[in-house]
């Protein structure tokens, strides 16, 4: 579990905050001490990249939910999939803090 601390950024900026990545999920899109932009935001959609409080703590976790209302919590870095989440539609839902801005959408996992 890591512990972010919220960094200001530019009143001009887009972002609302930014924090500095304190381990390899986001990898290969980023890395260990890379400093990210996040926009406050809970209207998520599939593929998004979030910061979520959830039962494994505060982690970034790229976003999906299928049509039964199931929460899938993917890590970036594959390497590291057996933490990814699922969170049944009838489980208390996880709690994002902001979304990751990216000049492109990251696509879905395949495993």
């Amino acid at each position: 579990m890591s512990v972010y601390e919220m960094l200001p950024v530019s009143p001009d900026a887009e972002a609302d905050f930014a924090v500095t990545l304190e381990d390899d999920a986001l990898a290969p899109l980023f890395g260990r001490g890379d400093t990210v932009m996040l926009k406050r935001s809970t209207d998520l959609a599939d593929g998004d990249i979030g910061l979520f409080y959830s039962r494994q703590g505060i982690e970034f976790r790229q976003f999906c939910q299928d049509s039964q209302g199931n929460i899938y919590l993917f890590c970036l870095n594959r390497e590291r999939k057996a933490d990814d989440l699922m969170i049944p539609a009838d489980a208390e839902k996880p709690v994002c803090y902001g979304k990751l801005l990216l000049d492109k959408p990251v696509p879905l996992p395949e495993d």
